[in-house]
């Protein structure tokens, strides 16, 4: 019976030997027991000598020549597996919270880029197996090139970010030790050329190369700028109404109207907010002295008069014109009314009211729900995160929360930042709202973030005067 002749080419890079029969590649063999699996399989005796020239020629190397360091291979084929694995599972975790959850597009596609990235590294640690087995697969080789060079340009990116600012984070922790792997992996696929094999492998590696810049360009847009030129559109007014006169009290009732709308194209949310009514009052002057006290009425800020001695202004009423936590989408708006009550002898040449809003961009991060609940100074315990004891800064409450960066990306390269928002009690009330990471000790880091770089803005109601000489004879 004829039978076609058996050609056993020589070892490759990694010991395995292809075995063609009549001129068609078969398989490839890693040792002799290898090779009678496959002349089996294609017909010929288990028992068929190995040394008959007329049937097997051995190219380069003879029958002992079975390089197979089988240890090497399998010990690179883990350490792939490995790398590849956890590269993924690193970037489709990080990149689901924007693809499914972020507010604007740019972080949604950065966030599905990594997504789709982590399931390709997932693909290709399925490759490993076969690229450093036998490769049945013709696109094993191409798939783990891709793989590895989007660890290598994903996990740079990352460490060149966390290098900007070089706070701790226990992210650091995973991609770091994975931009090593990705260096050690990118090495060895370009030494062993793994894109051999791959049909158009320069269109593929042109296109790989130019989706990889695209896919650069958009994280390092989304993560590393921040766009100032939009500020939050919040409008906030103040209005007194109609006095009315309560005779049995011989006491008036003044309204105040606050009315806040968003008229701008981004959600916000409320950090805080606050207004005062004063009373304003002045020793009379005859004039003959001109304008006294201009020095005086300069470093405190008021205007100088010449019937009107040293102003002094007197708290009536103070309160927040919305909680913290509040958020309003674009068109909607919220309106306060108060009623402030003034004896009718009152000394008060004019009433005033003025007050603020403090925002923030909702699609520059999110602020959680235990922003919304106050801590008061005087409870032991509560503000030991605030550097700043009763004693020293008397009567306050403080609101504290998590803030989440609206892109992962920065989440996983920065310190947890928070939001505080502390509201100062008593004759000088006021509120002071900031963005900060917790130091060492676990309290208020004197790092202070910049207002621009998350949509902050306050919002001020301006001054609103009504004399009271009118509120008197509106009342009557």
């Amino acid at each position: 019976m004829h039978r076609p002749r058996v050609v056993v080419e020589p070892p490759d890079s990694r010991g395995l030997r292809k075995v063609r029969v009549g001129g068609e590649v078969v398989g490839a063999a890693w040792s002799l027991r290898d090779l009678r699996k496959i002349l089996v399989r294609n017909g010929f005796p288990p028992d068929m000598s190995l040394e008959d020239r007329v049937l097997i020629s051995w190219r380069e190397a003879g029958s002992d020549s079975w390089p197979d360091r089988t240890r090497t291979r399998r010990a690179t084929a883990v350490a792939m597996t490995a790398g590849l694995i956890g590269s993924a599972v690193f970037l489709i975790v990080i990149g689901s919270e924007d693809a499914f959850g972020a507010l604007t597009f740019a972080s949604q596609a950065s966030g599905f880029l990594l997504f789709l990235a982590g399931v390709t590294q997932f693909l290709a640690a399925c490759a490993v197996q076969d690229y450093w087995g036998k490769r049945t697969v013709r696109y094993s080789g191409m798939l783990i090139l891709v793989s590895v060079f989007i660890a290598l340009l994903v996990h740079s990116m990352l460490v060149a970010i966390w290098f900007k600012e070089m706070e701790f984070t226990p992210w650091v922790f995973s991609y770091v030790p994975l931009l090593v792997w990705s260096l050690w992996a990118s090495w060895l696929v370009v030494r062993e050329k793994v894109w051999r094999g791959t049909p158009h492998p320069r269109q593929v590696t042109a296109g790989v190369l130019v989706t990889a810049l695209i896919a650069g360009a958009n994280f390092a847009y989304s993560a590393a700028y921040q766009p100032y030129a939009t500020h939050p559109q919040v409008t906030l007014s103040a209005k007194f109404g109609t006095p009315q006169l309560d005779p049995r009290e011989s006491v008036i009732h003044i309204p105040v109207r606050f009315s806040l709308q968003n008229t701008g194209k981004v959600s916000t949310m409320i950090l805080g907010s606050e207004f005062q009514v004063l009373g304003r009052f002045s020793a009379p002057e005859t004039g003959e002295m001109g304008l006294d006290g201009v020095r005086e009425d300069a470093v405190s800020g008021t205007d100088s008069e010449l019937y009107a001695g040293l102003q002094k202004r007197s708290l009536i009423m103070t309160g927040l014109i919305i909680g913290p936590g509040d958020w309003f989408d674009p068109g909607t708006g919220h309106v306060k009314e108060v009623t402030v009550q003034v004896p009718k002898e009152a000394p008060y040449e004019s009433l005033e009211v003025h007050g603020g809003v403090t925002v923030l961009r909702r699609d520059r991060g999110r602020v959680d729900d235990s922003f919304q609940y106050p801590r008061w100074s005087w409870k032991k315990g509560k503000t030991d995160i605030f550097e700043c004891p009763p004693k020293k800064c008397g009567d306050y409450v403080l609101y504290v929360g998590k803030l989440t960066h609206n892109n992962n990306i920065i989440n996983v390269t920065r310190r947890q930042r928070y939001v505080f928002a502390r509201r100062q009690l008593g004759d000088e009330s006021f509120v002071y709202t900031f963005i900060a990471p917790l130091n060492a000790q676990g309290r208020v880091s004197y790092k202070y973030e910049s207002e621009e770089t998350y949509g902050m803005a306050t919002v001020p109601t301006g001054t609103v005067v009504i004399p009271y000489a009118t509120v008197l004879k509106t009342a009557a």
